[in-house]
């Protein structure tokens, strides 16, 4: 279970706080399970990074869904090819 209390600017606990998250594996099993759980609480969390090894396809796709400020991949090949679907979607992941 994820804890989304966090505490604010102030020091004060807040339930008001969007909690960014980095999924490790977004390809994989458990990371699409994440992925599932956050889109059902986006008023909770946002995902800020997703990373995957070598699944391109898998990875663009799930940068369409959720927008992540960037994407990491294993090999700078699958990163490269990976930036220039980005790149032609209009999106500004960073890889």
């Amino acid at each position: 279970m994820v804890n989304a209390s966090a505490v604010d600017g102030k020091g004060e606990d807040t339930q008001d706080v969007i909690q960014q998250v980095t999924i490790l594996g977004a390809t994989g099993t458990i990371g699409t399970q994440t992925l599932d759980v956050i889109s059902q609480h986006q008023e909770r969390f946002k995902v800020f990074a997703l990373t995957a090894s070598t699944n391109v396809n898998g990875l663009f796709e799930l940068c369409l869904i959720h927008k992540p400020r960037y994407a990491v991949m294993l090999s700078s090949e699958a990163a490269s090819a990976l930036s220039s679907q980005l790149k032609q979607a209009g999106l500004a992941t960073e890889v």
